[in-house]
């Protein structure tokens, strides 16, 4: 049955896409899941120690245990590794992750303050979430192919 619409038929083009990657549409759906979750106890991090230790100070930690967090969390549910065994290798490698993020977002809030000095926390917590979706992007590619590649299925050589 043809597309009546240009989105009907953007939408077919995704499902058949899904479709050839079900393990891409499963990691993606399970990183999208642990972000929210992470993103949401690293805002809750920095504005509980944004007051008594200063913004930079605030990001930096919630940044680092949440980090922990999300290595984990993406572990079991976006790639579904259970278990110990590698789990040092994969938080060392995820803090190294971390750090790209934490210069994203650091950067960003020190953007912010010059060009603004009186920010309100509303305006850091939107700073520090919009720098980290777009590291979030950075993360999931270092997850999946640095991090995870253990886990990519070898392609069986030709007969």
């Amino acid at each position: 049955m043809p597309a009546t619409a240009n989105g009907g038929t953007v939408r077919a083009a995704l499902s058949r896409f899904w479709q050839r990657h079900p393990l891409l549409y499963s990691q993606l759906r399970g990183f999208g899941v642990v972000a929210v979750i992470c993103t949401a106890v690293s805002m809750l991090i920095f504005a509980a120690l944004r007051h008594p230790m200063g913004t930079q100070w605030a990001n930096a930690i919630s940044l680092v245990l949440c980090s922990v967090l999300n290595t984990e969390l993406n572990r079991r549910i976006s790639f579904g590794v259970h278990g110990m065994h590698l789990w040092w290798r994969d938080q060392r490698r995820g803090l190294w992750v971390m750090l790209l993020a934490l210069a994203m977002t650091s950067g960003s809030l020190w953007l912010l303050h010059e060009l603004s000095p009186k920010a309100s926390i509303v305006s850091e917590l939107v700073v520090i979430t919009l720098g980290n979706v777009a590291s979030a992007v950075m993360r999931f590619v270092l997850l999946r192919y640095w991090i995870f590649r253990r886990l990519r299925r070898p392609v069986p050589a030709p007969a």
